[in-house]
């Protein structure tokens, strides 16, 4: 049986259970917005480039192409994204933000700053861009 304090010294159980932690927190408030985390992913990736697959997004929500299927419904139902067919893959569709979902992906965004800004408070004396270039350098490793 593997002890407690032998979990607390791990450092893969220690980013897990911050990223659970992390994703608590952004569901707590983002229902306030009426968005889940993923759906809040979903409007962020389409603000920063639009016409994103169905695969694309999933990869960027960390949700399977299969969930992302009915996060993209959900959305197009609240009117904040709409899908067309790609003109050079005719199974393809491509997403885009509304007016609306663009809204809505500013709401999400500030409604996330305070958790983000908590964060970056607590990595003291680490700047943002040495704790990135940390995680940067852990992900590289397990690729």
């Amino acid at each position: 049986m593997i002890k407690q304090d032998s979990l607390d010294r791990s450092l893969g159980y220690n980013l897990k259970r911050t990223q659970h932690r992390l994703r608590r927190r952004m569901d707590e408030v983002l229902k306030a917005c009426g968005l889940s985390t993923a759906q809040n992913a979903v409007l962020a990736a389409l603000i920063a480039q639009p016409d994103m697959t169905n695969a694309d997004l999933a990869h960027a929500a960390f949700i399977t192409p299969q969930s992302m299927q009915s996060v993209l419904a959900g959305l197009e139902v609240a009117g904040y994204v709409v899908r067309r067919q790609d003109d050079r893959h005719g199974r393809r569709q491509l997403a885009r933000l509304t007016p609306s979902g663009e809204a809505m992906a500013l709401q999400g965004r500030q409604a996330t700053v305070p958790i983000e800004a908590a964060l970056v408070k607590a990595i003291s004396p680490l700047s943002k861009d040495e704790a990135l270039a940390l995680l940067y350098r852990l992900q590289k490793t397990l690729y």
